[in-house]
Order: structure tokens, then sequence, then C-alpha cells
């Protein structure tokens, strides 16, 4: 009779699971957003292209306007009304307050610049806008406002299997779903053609399993919630975020209020602030904190690292 199977290492698992990165592809800006750049976005050219207005008013040529004032006027041969945000037209240099004119005389000086954000003021051209491993969000649009019409990124592919709450997760991973050729399986209640891995020592998520299915590698999710949520933080998220090239965001460090105690030989992630690791503790928790497997836990006031949710 065969005893029960053997708990691989957290590690151990991770390194059966695919690791290199995908090859990029180049996509529109817009479709790229939710997707991880695959190199660094750079400026085509100086961000602004041009001196542009930074306020509504009258664009002037500031030398003109010297010795200006209300009881002495100036023409301004080159006034011109722009907008926030506009290009300067040629020949001027600085914007005047809306009331700082009557007709096409000023009634101020303005110093060269005045109003007015430079050529280059924001990035030189190549600078670098966004680095390779980033995560595009809708914000990252406003790139289209320095030119960057197009952008290489890396967009992992994954076939779900009877796990359809992990699609919410995976998208959100940069990754495209897919139902054939994927780069990874997760899969939950399927039986793989392959096992290479039966279990692995993680508190929840013991039976989380690594396999073969479709001809792709596959993380075979456990049933209970909190144990699928435990295996997709400790083994679906890190593969998918190297299959993309993501560069991890940076944890923050937290004082525990609480003493928690984890078993040693088992890799356990706590959600803090949240009760339990159930899928509604998830949109509850402070953050999450991976407790390694040699470590039976902390003591109240440590200062540990901690992921975002």
């Amino acid at each position: 009779m065969s005893g029960p199977p053997r708990l691989a290492p957290v590690e151990e698992a991770c390194a059966l699971l695919p690791r290199q990165p995908v090859i990029p592809q180049v996509m529109p800006l817009r479709q790229a957003i939710g997707h991880v750049l695959a190199e660094p976005v750079r400026a085509p050219g100086p961000v602004p292209a041009a001196p542009l207005a930074l306020r509504e008013g009258w664009a002037v040529a500031a030398a003109e306007t010297e010795g200006a004032g209300p009881y002495a006027p100036v023409p301004l041969p080159h006034l011109s009304w722009v907008a926030a945000g506009q290009f300067l037209p040629p020949g001027t240099d600085a914007v005047l307050p809306p009331f700082a004119c009557d007709g096409d005389l000023g009634l101020e000086p303005v110093a060269p610049g005045e109003g007015v954000r430079q050529a280059g003021e924001d990035a030189a051209a190549g600078a670098v806008l966004r680095p390779a491993g980033h995560l595009l969000e809708p914000i990252d649009l406003m790139l289209g406002m320095a030119g960057i019409a197009e952008v290489a990124v890396r967009a992992p592919r994954v076939a779900l299997h009877g796990a359809p709450e992990m699609a919410a997760l995976v998208l959100m991973e940069g990754a495209t779903l897919v139902e054939t050729a994927p780069d990874l399986v997760l899969a939950a209640g399927v039986t793989a053609e392959q096992v290479l891995c039966p279990a692995v020592a993680a508190r929840p998520g013991e039976a989380t399993a690594i396999g073969i299915l479709d001809g792709a590698p596959a993380l075979l999710l456990p049933a209970p919630p909190e144990a699928m949520l435990a295996a997709w933080w400790l083994l679906g998220r890190p593969a998918l975020r190297a299959l993309a090239g993501r560069a991890a965001p940076a944890p923050r460090r937290m004082v525990l209020g609480r003493k928690i105690a984890s078993p040693v030989g088992f890799t356990e992630i706590v959600m803090l602030g949240a009760d339990g690791c159930a899928v509604g503790a998830l949109g509850m928790a402070a953050g999450v904190l991976t407790i390694p497997a040699g470590r039976e836990g902390y003591e109240a006031g440590s200062v540990v690292e901690v992921e975002a949710v």
C-alpha cells in the first residue's frame, strides 16, 4: 500500500511551471492596455514637441510687452489667443492672462517663458517613459500624447478548465484567455495526462498539483476556494508574471499587531486584517503575508514584508 504523496516545497513546484518569458508582440497602444511591456517605451522626440500654453490667454512675444502698463499700452503684432495645452504660434514665447490685453494692445509686461511649458520639459528625446516589465493601465494611454502609437508587450496565453473564477485574476496579470495552444493551463476538477507533482507543501492548498494537460503545463487547483486562492497566489501568479516578464511590485513593510503561528515545513499565506483565507477575506485584507516553510511564524511587533492584494 502506497503512502500519502510527497509534498513538494513551493519553490520546487514553481520550478516545474514555465518561467521563460513569451515572445513579444507589437500592439496598438489602446489594445495593449492590460498587458506587460516587453521593452522600455522611449520618447520618439522631445515632450512636449514644441512650447505649449500652460493656461489660456494671449500668446505674445515677450520682448514686445516691455514697458506695457494700463496707462501705457503697447501694440502686440504677434498677439494670438491660445487655449491651455495648445502649441504656441510662431514668433511667440509667453502667454499673457486674458485680462492683460485690450484689443491688440498689451496692458502689462511678461517675461519670456511665462505661462509656457518648453519643448522637452517633460522628457527629452529618447527618455524612458515606461520601463520594461510595466503593466500598462488606462492612465498609460497618455503615452499617445508623446507620439507613442504602438508598443511591444508580452501576453501569456492561458486556458481555463473548470476554473472560471480564475479568469479575472489571470487577466489582471496581463495574460490572454485562449482555448488552444496555451502557455499555461489552470484547471480544477480535471485529471491531467501526466502528473509531475501530486501535492505541494502549502497551507492552504496541499492538494495543488502540477502536470501536463492538453500537451501544456498545467496548474491543477484544489477545489476549496481558500486553497484555490492560495495555489494561485503561490504558484499561478508567479508563473504568469515570469511568462509576461512583469516586474514584481515592491512589497510594503508592516508591523504585526498579533502573533502569527505557522507549521514548519509549509509555506503559508495569511490575509492580514481579515479573517482566514476565504475569498471574502481577500477583498477585506490589508495585504498578504507569505510565511516561508522554514519559519514557525512571527511574534507580535515583527516587521514583515507584505504584498498588496
